[in-house]
C-alpha cells in the first residue's frame, strides 16, 4: 500500500469517526425531544445524592476491577506489569473512549501503550486486549440470561423480550464454546485460522488474537479467574445503574433490581451496533422501552442512561491527570512508524 493511499485511508477513518459522533449527538437530540414532554416532569423531582454517590462508588469500583482483570490476562503472558501500570494505562483507555472514540479508541491506546513498553511483543498486546473485551462481553451475556431465568413468567409473556432472552442465550453458548475451543490446541493450530489470517482488514486481527490464544493455553486459570472478574465488574456496573435510576426517580417507579440484571445487559446489546460512540441514543431508547415494559414512566429511562453517563464520565476524568503526565508518550506510541519489529496498531 502506498504511503498516500495510506494517509487517505487514515483521513477517511477520522472523518467516520467524528461522523459518528454528529449521528451520536442528532439521534440523541431526536430522542430527548421525542419525550421532552414527559423527561420536564421527572426532573421537577430533586435529586438523590446518596443514591448518585452511591452509583459513582460501585461503578468507580467496577471500572477499576475491569482494569485489574487485563491486568491479570497481561501478568499470564510473562510482561513485566505492574497493577500500577495496568491502572495507568487502564484510566488513560477510558479517558480516550469518551474524548476520541472510533479513531483512537481506548483499547486502541491500552494495546499501544503497552506495545510501546514492552519492545518486540506487540502481538501478544493486542491480543491481551482484545481477549479482555471478549471475556467482558462473554460475562455480560452470562448475567443476563441467568436473571432471565426467574422473570420467565413475565418475559415469555412478550414476544420482543424473549427475542432478546435467546440472544443472550445465543452469545453465552457461543462464547462458552469459544472460550473451550481456544485452550484445545489442536483448534488453534487448524489450517482454518491461517486462511482467516488472510482476509482483508480483520485478517491480521485475527491472526494476533490466535497467535495470544495459544499462549494462554498453558495458562488457562488466568482466562478463569478475568472471566470470574468480568462477572463481579458487571454486578457493580449493573448496580450503578440501577442506583443512578434511584437518584433520579424521586417516588416515582422504578425497574427492580432484578430486572435491571436482565433489562441491562440486554440494552447493552445496543451498544454492539456500530453506529454511534458507546451506543449514544441507542442505549437511551434501548433502555426506556425497557423500563416501558416494566411499568416505569416514560422518560425514566432515558434520564437514568444520562445520569449514569454523567458517573462514567466523571470517573474518566481520573484518566485526564495520566494522560497530562504522559501526553508526548502516547502521541509518540500512537503515531509510531513501521518497522521490521514494530508495525503500528491501525483502528478499524
Amino acid at each position: 500500500m502506498t504511503e498516500s493511499s495510506t494517509g487517505e485511508s487514515a483521513g477517511w477513518r477520522r472523518h467516520w469517526s467524528w461522523a459518528k459522533w454528529l449521528l451520536a449527538a442528532a439521534l440523541l437530540t431526536f430522542v430527548l425531544c421525542r419525550h421532552w414532554d414527559k423527561l420536564l416532569k421527572i426532573t421537577q423531582q430533586p435529586l438523590h445524592w446518596p443514591s448518585f454517590v452511591t452509583a459513582l462508588a460501585l461503578c468507580g469500583g467496577a471500572i477499576v476491577l475491569t482494569f485489574l482483570r487485563w491486568f491479570c490476562l497481561v501478568k499470564a503472558l510473562g510482561f513485566v506489569f505492574t497493577i500500577r501500570d495496568a491502572l495507568r494505562l487502564g484510566f488513560i483507555g477510558y479517558l480516550f473512549n469518551f474524548v476520541a472514540p472510533g479513531s483512537v479508541g481506548g483499547d486502541l491506546v491500552k494495546a499501544a501503550l503497552l506495545a510501546k513498553e514492552q519492545p518486540g511483543r506487540r502481538t501478544t498486546a493486542v491480543a491481551t486486549v482484545l481477549l479482555d473485551r471478549i471475556l467482558g462481553m462473554l460475562a455480560l451475556f452470562l448475567i443476563g440470561a441467568w436473571a432471565a431465568w426467574p422473570q420467565w413468567a413475565e418475559i415469555r409473556e412478550r414476544a420482543e423480550l424473549k427475542a432478546v432472552v435467546g440472544l443472550l442465550v445465543i452469545g453465552s453458548a457461543a462464547g462458552l464454546v469459544g472460550l473451550t475451543l481456544m485452550l484445545i490446541p489442536a483448534v488453534t493450530r487448524s489450517r482454518a485460522w491461517q486462511h482467516l489470517a488472510r482476509l482483508p482488514v480483520v485478517g491480521h486481527m485475527i491472526a494476533e488474537l490466535v497467535e495470544g490464544v495459544r499462549l494462554y493455553q498453558s495458562q488457562r486459570r488466568a482466562l478463569f479467574v478475568a472471566l470470574g472478574i468480568s462477572v463481579v465488574g458487571h454486578f457493580g456496573t449493573i448496580s450503578s445503574f440501577y442506583f443512578s435510576a434511584k437518584a433520579i426517580s424521586g417516588e416515582s417507579f422504578v425497574p427492580s433490581y432484578a430486572q435491571h440484571l436482565f433489562f441491562i445487559p440486554a440494552a447493552e446489546l445496543a451498544g454492539i451496533v456500530p453506529l454511534t460512540p458507546g451506543g449514544v441514543g441507542l442505549l437511551e431508547e434501548a433502555v426506556n422501552a425497557l423500563y416501558k415494559l416494566s411499568g416505569a414512566a416514560d422518560g425514566t429511562g432515558i434520564l437514568t442512561c444520562l445520569a449514569y453517563r454523567a458517573v462514567t464520565l466523571a470517573i474518566a476524568l481520573v484518566g485526564m491527570g495520566y494522560y497530562l503526565t504522559a501526553r508526548r508518550e502516547i502521541n509518540q506510541a500512537l503515531h509510531a512508524k513501521p518497522n521490521a519489529e514494530n508495525v503500528p496498531i491501525t483502528s478499524t
